[in-house]
């Protein structure tokens, strides 16, 4: 009986194991399936109980994972960890599943890690057993906080992003200002000193999205997270907040190429969240927007002075403004000039082994930038893969 760690994960195949009686053809199709759905190979038995505790969300693993030791009689607990480590050194003559091969490209390669070097530095006995478990829950924490960078909305629910792009500040060539300000604030936000709500603006390809996903990158180890929210998800974001609050990651809410037409009103949710609701927002919470728009709201000539059709013309325009402002950082991503752009052109050029004569590419590079009318890094990017393919292509 388990006490504590009773959350079990594929419970299918766990009542298999636990069963007075194995059923050892079930068991081994259950385990097969599981490997090669995940991806796994070698003792998949092994592997199986260190994906249920890895997974075992309970009041224990929370409290150590927020940093909590825990208070009172640790005999239930003990009682479970030496469960699992009677479970984990169960002899099993099933030479199926403890000497699996199987090349796959389908795993998550953030879980694989994850089990893989779990099985090869946990030892056999209790005490130190249940000394590499306790410790990966306070390093590592538990389920898909431990394992995944980012994760999207889905009806309330977290849902893990499995493949985030590899990109690092080094890939976005130029804008040192810029990735220094919104590197400066992240730390800030990390180690608990003073930091804004960001907003990056500007045109169009201009390294604005890349930038968070570098810090995604750079900093996922020191527990920062991404949590990627749509403009028809606005109500739920008080709901998402209310589920980080009490984990012990760095939360970034972020919002790509957020934008509002002037007959929407979703932007009044976000306003109360960064700043103005009655529960203010937890210290592990900040909102990134990308916007193509400073002032994220559409206006019109009528916000201007161009037609006199609004009494209060000065409040409707702070209305507007009012969200923008709420982001005290703003940082602008400007469009590259033409000789930014070829200087952009001649880096990209050398980082992929791309060698033609550079009188030849800052030509070809020109016509393709007047055809596609932008002077930005996605521009240049776009075009170093187009010179990158015709190459493999006349091979």
């Amino acid at each position: 009986m388990l006490y504590i760690f009773n959350t079990i994960k594929r419970k299918d195949i766990f009542d298999l194991i636990t069963a007075e009686n194995i059923d050892k053809d079930l068991l081994i199709s259950k385990l097969l399936d599981f490997g090669i759905s995940m991806g796994l190979d070698g003792n998949l038995y092994k592997k199986y109980i260190l994906y249920v505790l890895i997974y075992n969300d309970n009041s224990y693993t929370r409290s150590i994972e927020k940093g909590l030791d825990s208070k009172g009689s640790s005999k239930y607990i003990d009682l479970d960890l030496k469960y699992f480590s009677d479970l984990y050194n169960k002899k099993i003559d099933l030479d199926e599943i403890l000497n699996f091969k199987f090349e796959s490209e389908i795993g998550d390669k953030s879980l694989l890690k994850l089990i893989n070097d779990l099985y090869n530095n946990i030892p056999n006995d209790f005490e130190s057993f249940k000394k590499t478990i306790i410790s990966f829950y306070k390093n590592k924490g538990i389920a898909d906080m431990a394992i995944y960078k980012a994760f999207r909305v889905d009806d309330g629910t977290l849902r893990p992003i499995k493949n985030v792009l590899d990109v690092s500040f080094d890939d976005l060539i130029g804008y040192d200002e810029q990735k220094k300000l919104l590197k400066e604030n992240t730390l800030n936000f990390i180690h608990g000193k003073k930091y804004n709500n960001v907003l990056l603006y500007g045109e169009s390809g201009t390294g604005k999205s890349t930038s968070v996903k570098a810090l995604l990158n750079e900093y996922f180890e020191q527990g920062l997270r991404i949590i990627e929210v749509y403009k028809h998800q606005m109500e739920e974001i008080s709901k998402v907040i209310n589920t980080l609050k009490n984990r012990p990651y760095f939360y970034i809410i972020y919002m790509d190429d957020l934008s509002f037409e002037e007959n929407e009103i979703e932007y009044k949710y976000l306003k109360s969240v960064i700043e103005g609701g009655i529960e203010p927002k937890p210290d592990n919470v900040v909102i990134y927007a990308t916007s193509n728009r400073r002032h994220l709201i559409k206006e019109t000539m009528a916000d201007n002075g161009g037609v006199f059709d609004d009494l209060h013309r000065n409040e409707t325009q702070a209305e507007k403004l009012s969200l923008a402002y709420r982001f005290g950082l703003q940082i602008y991503y400007s469009s590259l000039s033409p000789m930014e752009f070829r200087e952009m052109v001649k880096e990209l050029a050398l980082r992929n082994d791309i060698t033609i004569p550079e009188n030849e590419l800052i030509k070809e590079a020109t016509k393709w930038e007047l055809t596609y009318g932008s002077l930005s890094g996605r521009c240049a990017t776009q075009f170093i893969n187009y010179l990158a393919n015709k190459g493999q292509n006349n091979e």
